[in-house]
């Protein structure tokens, strides 16, 4: 794979860091405002699930990282 298309999957993958994220505070804010019990675990599994989409990304994000010989400066958050 090109340096280029590297380059551009790291873009997409930063992209989806954040919208994971925002997802996984989205499903957890609603979680702490539903009454219903059903409601409430629905909204705290989809918030679980997102938290495992962003450590699968994340872990991707890195080894391109690596891969393309770009410092990491933070382990927990993107550039």
């Amino acid at each position: 794979m090109a340096g280029g298309d590297e380059k551009e999957i790291l873009r997409i993958l930063d992209v989806a860091l954040k919208r994971e994220a925002a997802s996984k505070e989205l499903y957890s804010r609603a979680a702490e405002l539903a009454e219903r019990p059903a409601v409430k675990r629905i909204f705290k599994r989809l918030t679980r699930e997102e938290k495992q989409h962003e450590e699968i990304i994340r872990e991707l994000y890195y080894k391109y990282k690596k891969r393309l010989g770009l410092k990491i400066l933070h382990t927990d958050e993107p550039d």
